[in-house]
């Protein structure tokens, strides 16, 4: 899922929605801004296959949500 290709209105309400927590917040704010997982991972300072999990959890949520 391409996170960046959502439309603003959309992001909002992802953000509103899908109650992301903790670092799904960051990842989800990153990825909407097109930032690959690998320099997510740098940011965080967290392990590339950590992001990854987070990533598919925000993956999911946006799944139900939509």
């Amino acid at each position: 899922m391409v996170v960046s290709s959502f439309t603003v209105p959309e992001l909002n309400y992802l953000r509103d929605n899908c109650n992301f927590v903790g670092t799904e917040s960051d990842v989800f704010e990153m990825r909407s801004k097109g930032i690959p997982l690998e320099e997510i991972a740098e940011i965080l300072n967290m392990s590339a296959e950590g992001i990854r999990k987070v990533s598919r959890k925000v993956n999911n949520k946006i799944t139900r949500v939509l």
